[in-house]
C-alpha cells in the first residue's frame, strides 16, 4: 500500500459512520492506510478520520513517559528508530497550540465536534517505499481520546490543510512544508461515497485526475485569515433551493470578519454535517419548510436538529435540492436531496421515519462531508483553486472484506 507520503501516490480511504441512537444514516468520515516509516523494523500504521481544515496529524501511540509501554497494537515508538518526543523547550513547542509539561515533554488537548484526544509532540522521519528519504516530520501521539472509535484498526487523524508560507517560519511549518509542497504534492483529490463497507482512493501529486473537461467547475482559494490557518476558504455567495435562488440569503451573510473564527466559507471533509452561517440559515430552514408544507409535510421534532418532518413517501418524493453559488460565474456546488436530508427511525412514536435537515447553525460556514458526497474535489495549491465535479463516487472503489 503507497504511504501517504510518497510523490503521485494514491492512498485507499473507506467511508465510515459512527454508530449511534437512533440508528440513521451518518455523514461519512475518510480513512486512509498510510506507511508511515519503511525502515527495518519501523511499523505500519493506519490513519482515520482525514479533514482539511487542519494542520494537525494525530496518532495513538505508546507512551514514552511509560517506558514506552504498548498502549495501540498498531504503532509502537519503539519499533522506530528516529522517533523522539519534543522537548518542551523546543521552539516547535509552539506556546499558543501545545503546553510544556513537568516531565519535559511538550502536551497537547485537542476538541473537535465531540471529540476530545490529548498527548506529546512528537517527532520522526519518513520514508517513501521506494527508499527516497522525506526527512522529519511533526505529528501529535495520543494518549487518550474520547469518541475516536478505531474499532481496533485505525490509529488515528491525518490532515490536509494548508501549510501558509511565513516569514519565519516554526519547525513544525517547516518539516511539513518539506515533506509536502517540496516534494510535488501541489495538489490532491478526493470523492466520498456513502457505504461503510468499501474503500476508495485519496490522490496525490500526479495521480490527481485533470479537471479539464466541462464537467468541471472552479473557485479560488482565498487567502489564509493569519499563519496559523490551514483551512481552504472559499468565496459563498448565494443560495437556490431547487431551481430558485433565495434572494434573502446575500454574500454579506459569509463575508469574513476577522480572524476571531467568524464569518466566512471553508471546506472541510473533517465536518460531518455542514454548518451554514446562522442568518443564512434560518432563511435556508423556512424556505425548506416552505416547500414541504406546501405539499403536506407533517413537522417533528428532533433533538439536535432544527428541521424534521415525517418521512411518507409523498414528502420523500418532494425533498428539494440544494445549490450553493460561488463567486465565479456558474461555479455552483449542487446538493442532492439524499445528502441535504438525513432519514432516520423516528424514535419516539417507534415507527416510521422522519427526514431531517442535514444542516446547522453557527458562527462560520463549513461545507461538511455529506454534502461533498459523490462530488469529485480537485484541490490545486499552486494555483490557489478548487475543482469540483458530480460523479458516481463508489465506481473506483473496491468491496471490503
Amino acid at each position: 500500500m503507497p504511504s501517504a507520503a510518497s510523490a503521485a501516490a494514491a492512498s485507499p480511504i473507506a467511508a465510515r459512520r459512527r454508530s449511534a441512537a437512533p440508528r440513521r444514516r451518518h455523514a461519512p468520515q475518510l480513512v486512509t492506510e498510510a506507511a508511515r516509516s519503511r525502515r527495518p523494523g519501523a511499523p505500519t500504521l493506519l490513519v482515520a478520520s482525514l479533514g482539511t481544515a487542519s494542520r494537525s496529524r494525530t496518532l495513538a501511540a505508546s507512551s514514552p513517559h511509560r517506558s514506552r509501554e504498548k498502549l495501540c497494537s498498531l504503532f509502537s515508538p519503539g519499533d522506530s528508530p528516529t522517533f523522539v518526543a519534543v522537548h518542551g523547550t523546543s521552539a516547535a513547542c509552539d506556546r499558543r497550540f501545545f503546553q510544556p509539561m513537568s516531565n519535559n515533554f511538550c502536551a497537547f488537548h485537542y476538541t473537535r465536534n465531540g471529540n476530545r484526544v490529548s498527548g506529546i509532540l512528537v517527532r520522526d522521519h519518513a520514508t517513501r517505499q521506494d527508499g527516497v528519504e522525506l526527512g522529519a516530520y511533526f505529528f501529535g501521539c495520543a494518549h487518550n481520546s474520547v469518541v475516536f472509535h478505531n474499532n481496533g484498526i485505525y490509529a488515528g487523524v491525518a490532515a490536509v490543510g494548508r501549510v501558509v508560507p511565513q516569514a519565519q517560519p516554526s519547525p513544525a511549518s517547516q518539516e511539513a512544508h518539506a515533506i509536502g509542497m517540496a516534494h510535488g504534492h501541489t495538489s490532491f483529490s478526493y470523492c466520498l461515497f456513502g457505504e461503510t463497507n468499501r474503500q476508495g482512493l485519496l490522490r496525490f501529486g500526479a495521480d490527481v485526475p485533470v479537471p479539464q473537461t466541462p464537467r468541471y467547475r472552479s473557485t479560488r482559494i482565498l487567502p489564509a485569515l493569519h499563519a496559523h490557518d490551514g483551512a481552504y476558504h472559499v468565496s459563498l455567495v448565494g443560495v437556490s433551493l431547487g431551481a430558485h435562488i433565495l434572494d434573502a440569503v446575500g454574500p454579506e451573510m459569509f463575508e469574513r470578519r476577522g480572524e476571531d473564527g467568524e464569518g466566512g466559507c471553508i471546506i472541510d471533509v473533517g465536518t460531518p454535517l455542514t454548518v451554514m452561517a446562522e442568518e443564512a440559515y434560518h432563511v435556508v430552514e423556512e424556505a425548506v419548510w416552505s416547500e414541504l408544507r406546501r405539499h403536506g409535510a407533517e413537522r417533528v421534532e428532533q433533538h439536535d436538529y432544527g428541521l424534521c418532518v415525517r418521512a411518507t413517501e409523498a414528502t420523500k418524493g418532494r425533498l428539494p435540492s440544494m445549490s450553493l453559488h460561488f463567486a465565479e460565474e456558474e461555479a455552483r456546488l449542487v446538493v442532492s436531496p439524499e445528502h441535504l436530508f438525513l432519514i432516520m427511525d423516528d424514535v419516539y412514536k417507534k415507527a416510521g421515519q422522519i427526514a431531517c435537515l442535514a444542516m446547522r447553525p453557527g458562527r462560520r460556514t463549513v461545507i461538511g462531508a455529506l454534502q461533498q458526497v459523490d462530488t469529485r474535489f480537485v484541490f490545486d495549491l499552486e494555483g490557489d483553486k478548487i475543482f469540483f465535479a458530480p460523479e458516481s463516487c463508489t465506481k473506483e472503489t473496491t468491496l471490503v472484506v
